[in-house]
């Protein structure tokens, strides 16, 4: 997978399929056309969706358009909760399908598709195993065009279930960029959890995402998540990861990944960025993208308090 791996992939390349564009968000009086758009706005929160949805409903856009706005919303942010509730206007949607009124869905078979996706989610909250295959197959048959985009949440599934047999040797010796050895336990002694970076120099979205994990590290320092980096350029990483240490002032733990990859294999690391988040025992709590939404729920399981940054 690219455009930096599962959440940009699994969600956005929905909307980019769709042939939307998202103008940046106003806070003056908007026109039709404006609030039409503004529907669209990836950086809207659900509260600004709502009120962007009141005033374009008595601005005359159509229904229809107003649904789709909501849809891809809940695509975006992962909503599982938000998508089940819409089922209902989904399948009126469906129904009474009109092309002309689209904001940028093609056909009933599309919305039909997002439909069984939304159902496959929904039995995957109650762990129905038969109907999330029979709802994941139909959403593939309805829109084949999207079977990447709609297998992902069956990746994420045996991911998910493969981790929770996994458990981290924290004992395990590392190198900081220093030089100095340690291992994961020392560096996390006292925390609640211990959030991992796979980073390397020659990964461009890894680099791009440096600012964004100095954010992560400072705002979970306070509750007690400890964010530390792990190099995994083969060469020189240790002057590697040294340059980038400097570059982006990091003050937080910035280890070595030994050569053999022993995390990299025992976590099925198979691109990069990727973020790992692990408790005092060892047991992998989260491990994928991190722009995906799905490691905010796995922090915030570990403490209700921690916010999501605003898309």
């Amino acid at each position: 997978m690219d455009v930096s791996s599962v959440m940009k992939k699994f969600l956005p390349f929905v909307l980019l399929a769709a042939g939307l564009s998202f103008p940046a968000n106003s806070q003056t009086t908007a026109t039709p056309q404006q609030l039409a758009q503004r529907l669209f706005d990836p950086k809207a929160t659900a509260e600004q969706l709502t009120e962007t949805l009141k005033q374009a409903g008595q601005a005359g856009i159509p229904r229809q358009q107003l649904i789709e706005a909501k849809l891809i919303w809940g695509l975006r942010h992962q909503d599982s909760a938000w998508l089940i509730k819409l089922l209902p206007e989904l399948e009126v949607l469906a129904a009474n399908f009109d092309p002309a009124q689209s904001a940028g869905l093609r056909s009933a078979d599309e919305i039909k598709a997002f439909i069984a996706y939304i159902k496959a989610l929904q039995a995957d909250e109650k762990n129905d195993e038969a109907a999330f295959k029979q709802h994941i197959l139909e959403a593939v048959w309805l829109n084949p065009q999207q079977a990447q985009i709609f297998t992902q949440v069956i990746e994420q599934k045996r991911r998910a279930a493969h981790m929770a047999a996994v458990s981290v040797d924290l004992t395990l010796p590392v190198s900081t960029s220093t030089g100095e050895a340690t291992t994961l336990a020392d560096v996390m002694e006292g925390k609640k959890a211990l959030l991992l970076d796979f980073w390397a120099s020659w990964c461009g979205p890894c680099m791009q995402l440096m600012p964004e994990l100095k954010k992560k590290a400072d705002q979970l320092a306070a509750h007690g998540v400890l964010v530390a980096g792990m190099n995994k350029d083969d060469t020189q990483p240790l002057a590697a990861a040294e340059k980038t240490r400097e570059e982006f002032e990091v003050d937080f733990p910035w280890l070595i990944e030994p050569a053999d990859r022993p995390f990299t294999k025992l976590l099925g690391i198979e691109s990069i960025p990727r973020m790992i988040l692990i408790d005092p025992a060892g047991k992998v709590l989260y491990n994928g993208h991190p722009q995906d939404p799905a490691l905010w729920k796995a922090l915030q399981k570990l403490d209700s308090t921690i916010k999501a940054p605003e898309a």
